[in-house]
């Protein structure tokens, strides 16, 4: 199944790079526009980690499952198969990862030739295993929110108004439009403790920030607490959503 997946994804490898350009472009821009507010090495530093970042831990399964799955019917497939659900579809994602990675590798090639001079990463190689685990929980966090939001899904019948508004939640809590510890301290104490600063924000700080081991295990600590309560909302959801679900065939 996972081949399948991988060949499926690698069919359409120039759609995926062409879905990196929009963030790569819109972070251009940002770091333009702000780096006259902050020095330009820390500026560079931080919306490039964020657009390589964001290959690495952003789902986007959403679509598929609500419009595919569930509208369509599709869904019935997979529930005959001796895998679950969740497991099936970060089966589903994993190659998109690994493309990301390839193009990923390629843009850190390309920013470390070009702007070298301005990149302030700080981390030390022997936190590197600890950084690897927060973007892994990084990742999962995004992909279990977004497939809890699809299951939505089962009970109304159109969430592009509310998949857009958390779009927008995503986006500024996230430290995309600017880094957290910019905003004014009630935003910034709501925004660093919400589930999106986690999945985004904290992966690329933690290249960037002079942590201890402390501060490293404090993120993952907070990662861990926030998967955990995805999961059961998760688990919640899938089982009420699935007793709405209807499949009708020839």
């Amino acid at each position: 199944m996972s081949a399948l997946y991988f060949e499926r994804t690698f069919e359409y490898r120039l759609r995926s790079f062409l879905w990196i350009l929009i963030p790569m472009s819109n972070n251009l821009t940002l770091i333009l526009f702000w780096s006259g507010s902050a020095g330009l090495d820390y500026v560079t530093t931080y919306y490039i980690l964020m657009t390589i970042g964001g290959l690495f831990t952003t789902s986007h399964v959403e679509y598929e499952v609500a419009e595919v799955d569930i509208k369509q019917g599709e869904l019935v497939n997979s529930l005959t198969k001796p895998i679950s659900y969740y497991w099936i579809n970060f089966l589903g994602e994993l190659p998109y990862r690994v493309l990301q990675a390839i193009y990923a590798t390629i843009l850190i090639g390309i920013f470390v030739l070009f702007f070298h001079g301005n990149l302030s990463v700080v981390l030390k190689p022997i936190y590197i295993p600890l950084v690897l685990i927060i973007f892994m929980l990084g990742y999962f966090i995004s992909f279990t929110y977004k497939l809890s939001i699809a299951y939505l899904s089962f009970w109304f019948k159109d969430l592009r108004g509310f998949y857009e508004l958390m779009m927008i939640f995503s986006i500024i809590f996230s430290g995309a439009v600017m880094p957290l510890e910019w905003y004014p301290s009630t935003i910034r104490t709501l925004s660093q403790m919400s589930l999106f600063a986690y999945s985004g924000y904290y992966p690329i700080i933690a290249l960037m920030k002079p942590f201890v081991l402390f501060d490293f295990l404090s993120i993952i600590f907070f990662q861990c607490i926030w998967l955990g309560v995805l999961l059961l909302l998760h688990n919640y959801l899938w089982k009420n959503g699935i007793k709405e679900f209807t499949a009708v065939g020839q």
